[in-house]
This record gives C-alpha cells, sequence and structure tokens, in this order.
C-alpha cells in the first residue's frame, strides 16, 4: 500500500461522498452524452451518484489501484448501463459490436475452435488494442459463469447442472490455472477492475491483459468439459 493509500478516509456520509465527487460524476456524464450526441448529462447523473455510492462500498484500500480510478470505472458503468435501458448507444458502437459478433462467428467456423484475439483482430483489420478497447466497452461485466456459458435459461431442467455442481467444478477448474490468470480472473470478476486497472497491476499492456482473459476463458472451457466428460 502506498502512502496516498494508506491516508486515504472516505467521507463520513453519502451525501459528504457526493458532494467531493460531484465533479467526477460530472465529468463521466459529459462524456458519455458527447459519445452519444445528445444531451443526456442530467439523465445520467443521479444513475451515476449511485455507482460512486456501490464504489465506496466494494472499494478496497489494500489494492494499488486509486480509488478516484475504482469510481470512475463504477460510475460509468452505471452510466453505460442506463444508455442500454433508454436504447441510447452510440450507433457506431452497436455496429462494431455486430461486426465483432459476426467476425468471431464466421471466423470460429472456418476454424472449427475459437478464435484467438490476435487472429480476430487481424480478421477485422484493427489493432489488438483497438479490439481490446472494445471488448471492454461493449457489455457490462457479468459473471465468469455467463461468460463461460455454463448455463442457458433456454436448457430444460435436465439439461442444466445444478449451481452447486456448476460451483464446485469452476473452482477446481479455477485452481489449475496459474497464478497470474487465476489473479486475473479475481481481478476482474470478483473485484470488477477494468482490463487497464488490472493492466496497472499486473504491469502488462491493456491488451496483453484482453489476450490473458481470453485465454483464461479458453483454458477454463476445456477443463470443465473435460471434469463433465469424465463424470458421465
Amino acid at each position: 500500500m502506498n502512502r496516498a493509500q494508506a491516508t486515504y478516509a472516505m467521507p463520513a456520509s453519502d451525501d459528504a461522498m457526493i458532494e467531493r465527487y460531484a465533479s467526477l460524476i460530472d465529468r463521466v456524464a459529459r462524456k458519455l452524452s458527447a459519445r452519444v450526441g445528445r444531451d443526456l448529462a442530467d439523465d445520467l447523473w443521479s444513475v451515476g451518484a449511485l455507482g460512486l455510492l456501490e464504489a465506496a462500498r466494494r472499494y478496497d484500500a489494500s489494492r494499488a489501484v486509486r480509488f478516484e480510478s475504482f469510481a470512475e470505472h463504477r460510475i460509468r458503468g452505471a452510466m453505460l448501463d442506463e444508455l442500454r435501458k433508454m436504447d441510447h448507444l452510440p450507433r457506431r458502437l452497436r455496429a462494431d459490436t455486430e461486426r465483432v459478433d459476426k467476425a468471431r462467428g464466421a471466423l470460429g467456423r472456418e476454424l472449427g475452435r475459437e478464435p484467438t484475439l490476435d487472429e480476430l483482430a487481424a480478421r477485422l483489420g484493427i489493432t489488438i488494442e483497438d479490439l481490446a478497447e472494445l471488448e471492454q466497452l461493449r457489455q457490462p461485466l457479468v459473471p465468469l459463469v455467463e461468460a463461460l456459458e455454463l448455463a442457458s435459461a433456454e436448457d430444460g431442467a435436465e439439461a442444466r447442472l445444478d449451481k452447486a455442481l456448476v460451483s464446485r467444478r469452476l473452482a477446481n477448474a479455477i485452481g489449475q490455472l496459474d497464478q497470474r490468470l487465476q489473479l486475473l480472473l479475481s481481478l476482474y470478476y470478483v473485484e470488477e477492475l477494468t482490463f487497464r486497472e488490472v493492466a496497472r497491476l499486473l504491469e502488462v499492456s491493456e491488451a496483453r491483459v484482453c489476450q490473458l482473459h481470453a485465454d483464461a476463458l479458453r483454458n477454463l472451457r476445456g477443463l470443465l468439459s473435460t471434469a463433465n466428460a469424465n463424470a458421465a
């Protein structure tokens, strides 16, 4: 823990917290409004304030991440979720997301497996850094179980594993990953840090974190597939 973290003190009340970081909420709201092309700053402010308070509840000062960085991520995520509900995401972002999904599906069919991020970036004609940013922005964080698509609401009850069994097998599979990938999954899915914040902690590039994240999910799917086959 550095000196700045050691001396950091949270405001005593929610009102004091919001007053202290009102300018941060304003800045994020203005940036997102500019991207959307509409003045929605006032509409986004209240959900941004809720994101700030959620950040204050979840912040762990022992992590090498400044509270302001952590809070900005939570504020921005809350505002993006609100924009999705309002259907005000920029048309370009939606188009880029659809292009990535289509390319991933087509390349996966050609290769007979899930494409790597390098392969997907090459197919799209963009840099790995651009793909990493798009992957980060395209959707809110989802639980690891959903990211791995271990269960689907469309499956019948007999086709879905019991949640306790899923959790147990997932925990066993995570335990077989190397420590760096385990740490990355914890920071991203449990601590809900951004790829940029994870990159800072692991001292690698943001694109490298995106690659490692994809590797971790791919490895977990393989380990879980083997576990399920052995149990059958």
